[in-house]
């Protein structure tokens, strides 16, 4: 593809859309950006990038912190602008490429080439991969998809205008189940051709 493009993926716990943007990443021969960024941004500024991972989704802890205006004294906003700044920076060059979560539809909005993915998934379909891949139990598996989910609309509704998982926040929302973790990066891979031949 000769266009630029920028792929960003939000996703349901379970539903493999990690895997979908491994796999579409490597099939169009692009960089993927997804928890790497904060190692990323852990190596530009020199500091612990487990430090920064603890609180790159952490809920904020309101009695811990006070915002004036634009400033606040909030570690978990702070990670959060470092790695929106990052993504900026991204965007601002001429690279495609795809990315997982960081809010990345609201925080490259502005950018050309840019295509937003949701990947969902049925919730027996979650429960399974999640009880595979974790070695859990069924109740393990549920709990900890939810309380995975919990965190990640959290984090998403706070930062960007639009809702986590709502069609209407993004171009495209798919279902994993009918298709997997291949055949769902084939079929965002497909839309995305015919996106760019446009």
């Amino acid at each position: 593809m000769s266009k630029r493009f920028i792929i960003a993926i939000g996703r349901e716990f379970g539903s493999g859309g990690k895997h979908v943007g491994r796999a579409l990443a490597k099939e169009l021969g692009v960089n993927l950006y997804d928890r790497n960024i904060v190692e990323k941004v852990a190596a530009e500024m020199d500091v612990d990038a487990a430090t920064l991972q603890e609180y790159a989704k952490k809920k904020k802890r309101h009695f811990f912190h006070k915002t004036v205006g634009v400033h606040t004294t909030s570690f978990e906003d702070h990670v959060a602008e470092m790695q929106f700044n990052y993504i900026k920076k991204l965007g601002e060059s001429d690279e495609s490429f795809v990315i997982v979560g960081r809010c990345a539809e609201e925080v490259l909005k502005d950018y050309d080439g840019l295509i937003t993915i949701f990947v969902k998934g049925e919730r027996e379909y979650k429960i399974g991969r999640v009880m595979k891949q974790f070695n859990l139990d069924r109740a393990a598996a549920i709990e900890k998809m939810d309380r995975h989910d919990r965190t990640r609309k959290y984090y998403h509704d706070r930062y960007c205008k639009g809702k986590w998982g709502q069609i209407d926040t993004y171009d495209l929302c798919i279902d994993s189940t009918h298709f997997g973790t291949q055949g769902t990066a084939d079929f965002i891979k497909d839309y995305v051709k015919k996106r760019l031949e446009k």
